[in-house]
């Protein structure tokens, strides 16, 4: 392995849209800055960014130009650990966030031998309820990922004032999960990195977060898409089980998207607001999904209703929230300020234990309001000067409009 380079000056990247971290990524393997593979991510942000495009064929990855344009800001990072440059991921996540527990566990990445699209060994149900699984005995050009998850709450915690819009946090001011005190948290970071060149990769919305999905829709219209998108859960944790899961999952989540993107590309708001059920009907879909009559009834009064809505929601959009309404909703909690500078204190306490990383990538998150657009500029500002104080002169490259 050629020796890799190390720049005098830090290099920071700034994003918007959290994916848009990924062609900087590949600049850096590519300068030397870090090695083509086994390279440990420390990722803070409220959501795990871990799923995967679920039709996207896994040789995609290799085309970069493709790839940047497959993925989103809930999948980036998987497609960089099936191109074997991503080994371990450490997502540190505020106290909120629930999508999956603390924890430490190892999982095998390939292509599917069947569909020829990226899957994984993994049981956690945040992947299943995507239809992500695989055996290991289905993947071919496999490779291992580390995933370990840790929470970060800062010291007395449950004492700080909550804003009137905060979610129910974490039930203990301790670090909670599979590590008993600060000192064992932060050497397992430090143990994650080792001497590795790593990426040190920030989201804003880890300071606060908002669901852009909370109150979209009334009672009665959120219902309905729940009951579209429900699965029931495998029966147990068996290969077989499992499985059969994944099938039904796929197929449905398959068959939903044709039917709202067919939606969206075929007709009007304007001819939406007269669309009758046999026009609904008549869709490609709409009867494979075994859909009730009475269900099939709503998702027609559900389209009709959001149409008239002046806030104009489109087909798609349905489908992208419907896509989030799985057992651990999208996080939702409007920090304090007393809260947002316990969270960078403890940001900075934790950067004090690491050592530099070869670059830091940082996403905004504000034009589709996970991080509030309204503090957003000031917690960059704040981000940037804890970084310089911690690691010293850094070169800032903001790449957003």
């Amino acid at each position: 392995m050629s020796k890799l380079k190390k720049n005098k000056t830090l290099p920071v990247h700034i994003v918007e849209q959290h994916n848009d971290v990924v062609p900087f990524i590949h600049r850096a393997i590519a300068s030397k800055l870090l090695q083509f593979t086994e390279i440990p991510i420390i990722h803070l942000d409220s959501h795990p960014d871990l799923l995967i495009p679920i039709n996207m064929q896994a040789d995609l990855v290799f085309q970069p130009q493709s790839l940047f344009q497959s993925i989103s800001i809930e999948n980036w990072l998987l497609p960089l650990a099936y191109a074997k440059h991503i080994s371990h991921i450490v997502w540190v996540k505020p106290p909120w966030a629930n999508q999956i527990q603390a924890s430490e566990q190892e999982f095998t990445i390939g292509k599917s031998v069947q569909s020829g699209k990226i899957r994984l060994s993994c049981k956690e149900n945040y992947f299943l309820t995507d239809g992500l699984f695989s055996t290991v005995e289905g993947l071919t050009d496999t490779s291992k990922v580390k995933l370990t998850v840790v929470e970060l709450v800062p010291k007395n915690w449950q004492e700080l004032p909550s804003s009137c819009a905060a979610s129910t946090s974490s039930s203990s001011d301790s670090h909670s999960g599979i590590f008993r005190s600060y000192k064992e948290w932060t050497h397992h970071l430090q143990d994650a990195v080792q001497s590795k060149p790593y990426i040190l990769d920030i989201d804003l919305d880890f300071f606060s977060t908002a669901n852009p999905f909370k109150n979209w829709l009334g009672p009665e219209e959120e219902e309905v898409v729940r009951r579209l998108y429900h699965c029931p859960s495998p029966s147990d944790l068996s290969d077989e089980s499992i499985i059969a899961f994944t099938r039904r999952r796929e197929k449905q989540l398959d068959e939903l998207e044709h039917i709202f993107t067919s939606l969206h590309e075929e007709y009007s708001r304007e001819e939406l607001l007269d669309l009758t059920l046999p026009d609904l009907l008549a869709l490609k879909y709409v009867n494979d999904i075994s859909l009730e009559n009475k269900l099939t009834e709503d998702l027609l009064g559900l389209v009709k209703k959001v149409s008239a809505d002046p806030r104009e929601i489109t087909p798609l959009q349905l489908h992208d929230f419907g896509c989030t309404l799985d057992d651990t909703e999208l996080p939702h909690h409007i920090s304090s300020p007393e809260q947002v500078a316990a969270l960078q204190s403890a940001f900075k306490d934790v950067l004090e234990q690491l050592p530099k990383p070869a670059i830091i990538t940082i996403a905004r998150s504000s034009l589709d309001d996970y991080c509030p657009r309204k503090v957003v500029d000031t917690y960059q500002k704040d981000v940037i000067k804890i970084i310089e104080d911690v690691y010293g002169q850094i070169n800032v490259t903001q790449d957003y409009d």
